[in-house]
């Protein structure tokens, strides 16, 4: 989805208003039924502030706040053909869910609650099915559980604490990097594509994984990954979808 508001704070407001109400459309509620979203900024240095301020702003109006939860999601670079258009936004909901199938991660030996640095995002979402259980992680990078980028500049030493932080919330699901179907890797510079790749090759041979050269949403990260991943369950309660 995507609008040619002035700016993108307006471009997300009116996204994020106009899918609030494609919901309701479909009986669903953003805070109870929609579990991911994705935000491809523009010039995402720039452009990222006004997201994160209508952010903010709607989900207030949503019952979305540091006291309920928020909804996992990666804000990454990108762009449209039409120069105009600063923010698109991709989002996955499901009707029907229970709010006991719905479980947030958090890993806080390693990452901190996102508000604490002005943001608003859960660090990843599980979902629970009469016989499966559906993980999907956020964009996470090299970061530590105070906010602060670890590692700037040393592409080698981000993976590796990008994939430390990864495999943490992965725990709390009760998952391992085994358990994923897929994984996205964003990459700054395309420069360090061939070291990336490589690492990725030799720690995850049989993981279908794409490379994709787009800017991460604060300057000091020069990688980001984002993944989503199935674990069977048995004997759930709730009816398999």
């Amino acid at each position: 989805a995507f609008n040619r508001a002035a700016n993108s704070e307006y471009q997300t407001r009116l996204l994020l208003n106009d899918y609030v109400m494609q919901l309701m459309e479909q009986g669903c509620r953003l805070a109870d039924n929609c579990i991911r979203t994705w935000f491809f900024v523009q010039n995402v240095d720039v452009n990222y502030a006004g997201v994160v301020k209508a952010r903010n702003e709607v989900f207030v109006t949503q019952n979305l706040t540091e006291k309920t939860h928020y909804i996992s999601s990666t804000g990454i670079g990108g762009r449209h053909a039409d120069p105009k258009v600063l923010v698109q936004m991709d989002t996955y909901a499901v009707a029907g869910l229970q709010p006991e199938q719905i479980h947030f991660l958090y890993a806080p030996t390693h990452l901190n609650p996102t508000y604490e640095y002005g943001v608003s995002f859960e660090r990843g979402t599980y979902v629970d099915y009469g016989d499966r259980r559906q993980i999907f992680i956020s964009g996470t990078a090299s970061i530590n559980n105070k906010g602060e980028v670890v590692y700037p500049g040393n592409i080698r030493k981000q993976t590796e604490r990008m994939w430390e932080n990864v495999e943490a919330l992965l725990k709390e699901a009760e998952c391992t990097f085994e358990n994923l179907g897929q994984m996205i890797v964003y990459l700054r510079d395309i420069a360090d594509y061939a070291v990336v790749k490589a690492m990725y090759d030799q720690r995850f041979p049989h993981t279908p994984k794409v490379f994709v050269h787009a800017p991460v949403c604060r300057p000091g990260w020069l990688i980001e990954m984002e993944c989503m991943g199935v674990k069977e369950c048995k004997n759930k309660g709730y009816a398999p979808f």
